[in-house]
């Protein structure tokens, strides 16, 4: 919702994709597959991406937060789609909560650093390639916590 209703170009292909990622998710959810939920959220995040292609001018100081929330939502998403209830109380689950809030604050501010680190950084061929790398390295770690049986 973030990315429509912040930009001022093509507001409804930006509301679009994301609808379509919020779908995709509303299937997951639905249907009780924890495969889909991840195509689900890429959808959201690309909505963001539309949103900040569309931009001009600076980097955008939320997106850090943006980060954090879809962090967010994901854990939270297949925490929903796990076959087994919690069980033992509320201890673990508060641990469990405490845990997920500290490592959205973690994200967030690795990501304020790294927007911070990048201002006034001209690009290049090594910038992006680094850019690259940690985005193939980001989807390696998805795919394997993904995997996992427990999911």
């Amino acid at each position: 919702m973030y990315a429509a209703a912040a930009g001022d170009r093509l507001p409804q292909v930006v509301a679009g994709v994301g609808a379509a990622g919020c779908a995709l998710m509303a299937v997951a959810f639905l249907v009780r597959r924890p495969s889909v939920l991840p195509v689900g959220l890429a959808g959201v995040g690309a909505a963001y991406a539309v949103f900040l292609s569309l931009r001009s001018g600076a980097v955008d100081a939320r997106a850090p937060i943006v980060a954090a929330a879809l962090f967010v939502a994901a854990e939270a998403g297949f925490w929903s789609l796990e076959r087994t209830a919690a069980r033992g109380g509320t201890a673990p689950m508060a641990r469990r909560i405490a845990t997920l809030v500290g490592s959205a604050a973690v994200a967030a501010l690795v990501g304020s650093l790294i927007l911070v680190l990048a201002t006034g950084v001209a690009g290049s061929v090594a910038l992006e390639a680094i850019g690259v790398a940690a985005a193939a390295v980001t989807l390696a770690a998805i795919a394997l916590l993904a995997s996992r049986a427990s999911v």
